[in-house]
Parts: structure tokens; sequence; C-alpha cells
């Protein structure tokens, strides 16, 4: 059957070139500890024959509270609803249903040409979320004799199609795309059929034009690297990625190397220092990462590391406060209101700095991201894996990646 969110990538030129090298590493995962996971069962603890070694002392962390209104693992857990036997799928969600459009000016060609583009991939993220969503409400495994069709749901803004599209071809498939996915049945006929009403939706031109030509954007491409070189910032770069890309990694011991990390973090003036230690210490395990990359994308200063800081922000909240099963509350909504913080950050810079391509880059990076996909491999959504690649490969150069394997190996 078609999968729609096959359908959404719409950006895959510059996405690749900035997410992830090409090179696989090894397959350990961080061990990921989430309330909202299902118990897998329990095993028995052998007889010890000998004295246990006596665990570490545990950290402790320096004591600072990141300034946030929304993107704190705190906040997010006081949106959640309690636990009943309703489903509470799309109750966080829906709370964050206004603050993902941009209702700015568009007065200008760049800002005209960013606003159609954020808005109309807005919309269609949000779609592929309600999608996802029938698609896995009505493949129930222990269920298979059932064949009654569980409709689909898209709750919408009043003004949502005028918020989404300038184009009136637009709103009208869009509203033909809303009313079979909450009317259709769940057969392979017209799922297929609703995908192909999507990707025409998705291919419907731009009325205005691009804000970053394919010549600019392939003469960032050349120089990315040289540009986006994190050690002009924290000079002891290099030392700092190195731990936490080794294949072998002691996760108890990455995490208590967080805290030198974190003390340099709340002492760090520069912006663009901030967002890198805070990076590092989402790789690195600490507990309140999610915190501190919250900070850094509600503060609203520029730093071309913030697209960076987002897309970890999101991967962290979702498995940390949201969980990791296909089942699990996936606040699509939520992340598209950091996203857009971000975004206008981007903006305000771009106006004020029309020649920084490596900007836009980034910027239609950002628009184009696609959202986490609920049905992603065999343990779950896509957070866990994501979370595992982002550590090792994602936006790191392919020659990095290549020499760490080979030191590794000579090892």
């Amino acid at each position: 059957m078609k999968r729609l969110h096959c359908l959404i990538s719409l950006c895959a030129l510059a996405a690749a070139m900035v997410l992830t090298g090409c090179k696989n590493r090894g397959t350990q995962t961080r061990r990921i500890y989430v309330d909202r996971s299902p118990e897998v069962g329990v095993v028995e603890e052998p007889e010890m024959t000998e004295k246990p070694e006596m665990p570490e002392d545990p950290v402790v962390f320096a004591d600072y509270t990141p300034k946030t209104i929304f993107t704190s693992i705190d906040q997010m857990n006081a949106r959640m609803p309690e636990a009943s036997e309703e489903s509470m799928l799309g109750k966080v969600n829906i709370q964050f249903l206004e603050g993902c459009y941009y209702t700015g000016d568009t007065s200008t060609s760049f800002l005209a040409s960013f606003a159609e583009r954020w808005n109309k991939n807005v919309f269609l993220r949000r779609f592929v979320n309600a999608e996802e969503l029938f698609e896995r409400q009505n493949v129930i495994p222990w269920d298979s004799l059932s064949t009654e069709t569980v409709r689909g749901t898209m709750p919408l803004l009043p003004n949502e199609y005028q918020l989404a599209f300038r184009n009136k071809d637009c709103r009208k498939r869009a509203k033909k795309l809303v009313r079979m996915l909450t009317t259709i049945d769940y057969d392979t006929l017209q799922t297929e059929k609703m995908a192909n009403c999507f990707q025409e939706l998705v291919n419907v031109p731009y009325d205005t034009p691009e804000f970053i030509s394919k010549k600019e954007m392939n003469a960032v491409k050349e120089s990315f690297w040289e540009l986006y070189d994190k050690s002009k910032y924290v000079a002891d770069y290099a030392d700092i990625r190195k731990i936490r890309l080794h294949e072998e990694v002691d996760y108890d011991e990455l995490q208590r190397l967080s805290l030198p990390l974190q003390k340099r973090y709340i002492a760090e003036d520069d912006f663009d220092a901030k967002c890198i230690f805070a990076i590092e210490l989402g790789c690195y395990g600490f507990p309140n990462a999610v915190d501190y990359m919250g900070e850094l994308i509600e503060d609203g200063r520029y730093s071309k590391y913030l697209f960076e800081v987002w897309d970890f922000w999101r991967l962290l909240a979702q498995s940390t406060v949201f969980g990791i099963s296909t089942w699990s509350e996936i606040p699509d909504n939520l992340y598209d209101n950091a996203r857009l913080l971000v975004a206008r950050t981007f903006v305000n810079h771009i106006r004020k700095n029309p020649s920084d391509n490596l900007a836009k880059l980034l910027l239609t990076n950002l628009i184009y991201t696609e959202n986490l996909h609920r049905s992603a491999g065999y343990y779950g959504n896509e957070a866990v894996g994501a979370e595992y690649l982002f550590r090792t490969q994602a936006f790191l150069p392919d020659e990095l990646i290549a020499s760490e394997d080979e030191s590794e190996d000579e090892e």
C-alpha cells in the first residue's frame, strides 16, 4: 500500500547534504528510558557468588534552570492528559494547532517566497501526521479479523486553507484530500487514490520564485563544511566530538563527561558556542539536554547551528517525553511551533544579511524536513533510530565518518 510519508521528500538535495554522512556505522543503540514504554518481561537475576562492585557515585550536575515557555520536559509533561482507557493520541498535538503557520510580513520577494513554501509544507506535514495515525489505527495485528475502518481525522483551524495556500487550486485540492481522509474505507484502492491526490497537491508549482537559486545552493555545498566548522567557536570541538563518535561507547561514562560540558554551556556568552555545547550535551546523554536546546530555540538570537539544535531537540523530546512506540503521541504541531520560532530567527537574519546563502540553505532544510514517522522499523516510531544516527552521522562530513571508522579498525 502506498505510504504518504514517502511522497513528502521535497528537498532531498539539500537535506541529504546536511543531515548525514553516507557510510553506515555500528548498530549499537543508546539506552532510552521512557516511562510510557511497555514492559517486555522480567529477567531473573542470577545468584551472586562474588561481592558485587559498588556503583560509582551519581553525577551531581550544576544547578541551572533554562529559560523556556513550552520546549522543556516539564512543560511538555504538563500538557499530557491523565492516563485513562480513552486514547491519548492527538491530545497534545491539538493544543498546538495554532502557531504553526507564518502570518508575518510578506512585502518583499524573499518574505513572500518563504511564506508560501513554509505554509504549504506545514499543511502537508499536518496531513501526513493525520494519515499515519489513520493507517496505524487500521492495522491492528491482534485484530486481523476486523475489517471495519477507523475513520481518519484532521483537526483544522477555521481559516486553515487560507493560511496554508496562496493558490485557489491548492485550496481546492487540499479540501478534497482532507475529505478523502475522513470518509474513505481503509482498502488499497481508496488509500492509493488518496496518495495520488496528495502527490498532485505536492506537485502544484509555487507562485513565487525560489529564495535561493541552484547556483547559490551549489556554491554553498562546495564550501559547506568550512562554513559550518564548529571549531571556530569551540577550539577543542574535535576532541569533544571524538569521544561520542567512538563505536564502543560507555554511555554511563559519556553521561558523566557531560558535566564539564554543562558548566561550559552555563558560563558561555557566545551564542554559536552555546548551540554547539547544547548539541553535544544531547549526544553525551545529558538528562536535561531537551531543556537546554529549548532555551536556545526560544531565545531569538541567530546561529547557523539552530536548525541542528531544533532537529535534535525534537528527537529527544519524542523519545524522552512522548515515547518510542508506533502508538505514542507524536505532537508534530508542537514541533512545528518550535520550528517556526527557529524559522523566524533565520528570516530576520537573512533580511539583515541578504547575501548569507548558508542561512538560506539551512532555512530551506528547515522548511522541508519531514515529520518523525510513526511506523519506522521494528521498534516503533522513528525517534530512537534517528537519535543514534544523529550522534554518529548527522551534520558530519563523509570524510570524518570514514576516518573515524578506519581509526577504530586499526585499534
